[in-house]
């Protein structure tokens, strides 16, 4: 007698954003409907054969939401049926057009869906709407937005600090979010600035990092100390970065200057340790918010186990090991999307 069992990933999903949008006072059959299906679209989202990683924010009120954040802008694309047909329709218009600080909106009106583009802010350093929204949002303006934070992996979140995490590859052992590993290592590598800039260093390499882990590439990053010059003994084949990249000189440029020039650069240093961490090997970063290096290498241990799991988690296991010694920090991301992190405990 053959035995046939039906599961409905749908189902569970459906559950989990009607409970969602429940708690978050924002409850809507038709919105539901839509969220499951940007949802799915997110976890690996193409247009034309390019992956796209666009933030999508919903709302009741667009101009309200603006009054909010500062030097805000839109642009309305279309206004169509209240149906999940038009949230879809929304990312496919507005999705390749959502960057470089732009992100698509869809507002909630009686009858209709308006959809379009936003953003805020006039520089590099600029709180994004996503902070601005939702970590500091107003509870009189209800509002969640939607993106992938890694491969495979979408993060609904709303105003009232209620948060959706939806993960669809296959590994076992996947963490909840890398977020919380992410923000361990960036600690790290910002121990040491001035506490003027610390934050302002640490939110701009949270987008560094953030877009790398979206690439779905896997990385490999390490943090020596402030005043350690010298690459570690136990790193080979780097590249040094000559001279270094001092983060903390550009941004303080931007606040000091608040001029084209002093913005182009720090946009230009994103774009510049973004590679480096997307290249293989290891980036080597210093508690002062500096990039020393990249493209290095570790020799991996002599022993029966040198040859279990990946050269990235190979490498890693031999990283933890320098830390407290040549190491503050070690992070990895593995390329199947575990994120991993070990550090020096701070006293």
């Amino acid at each position: 007698m053959q035995m046939h069992t039906t599961l409905s990933l749908r189902a569970q999903l459906n559950d989990a954003v009607v409970s969602f949008l429940k708690n978050e006072g924002m409850p809507c059959p038709k919105t539901r409907d839509g969220v499951v299906m940007l949802i799915n679209a997110l976890s690996h989202y193409r247009e034309e054969g390019k992956e796209l990683f666009p933030e999508v924010f919903v709302f009741d009120s667009l101009q309200d939401a603006l009054k909010t954040l500062p030097e805000s802008e839109y642009v309305e694309i279309g206004v169509e049926a209240k149906s999940a047909d038009t949230m879809k329709q929304a990312l496919k218009k507005c999705a390749p057009l959502a960057r470089r600080g732009w992100a698509v909106y869809i507002e909630r009106r009686p009858k209709a869906f308006a959809f379009g583009l936003f953003r805020c802010g006039s520089t590099a350093l600029s709180l994004t709407p996503t902070e601005l929204l939702i970590n500091r949002g107003d509870p009189s303006i209800p509002v969640f937005m939607l993106r992938q934070i890694a491969e495979n992996l979408i993060q609904v979140s709303g105003f009232s600090r209620s948060s959706l995490l939806v993960h669809f590859g296959a590994t076992k052992d996947i963490e909840l979010s890398p977020l919380p590993r992410l923000k361990e290592f960036i600690t790290c590598i910002t121990r040491d600035v001035p506490g003027e800039f610390q934050e302002q260093v640490a939110e701009f390499y949270l987008g560094v990092f953030s877009g790398v882990l979206r690439a779905g590439h896997g990385t490999l990053a390490a943090a020596v100390a402030g005043t350690k010059r010298a690459m570690p003994k136990a790193f080979k084949d780097g590249t040094t970065v000559k001279p270094q990249i001092a983060v903390v000189d550009r941004i303080k440029d931007v606040l000091e200057k608040t001029d084209c020039t002093s913005n182009t650069r720090l946009q230009a240093s994103s774009a510049l340790i973004t590679g480096m961490l997307l290249s293989d090997g290891i980036t080597v970063f210093g508690s002062d918010g500096s990039v020393r290096a990249y493209n290095a290498f570790v020799k991996n241990p002599k022993d029966g186990n040198s040859a279990i799991g990946g050269a990235r988690a190979r490498a890693f296991k031999v990283m933890s090991g320098l830390v407290g010694s040549d190491l503050i920090g070690a992070f990895m991301q593995s390329q199947d999307g575990r994120v991993d992190f070990c550090g020096k405990k701070q006293k």
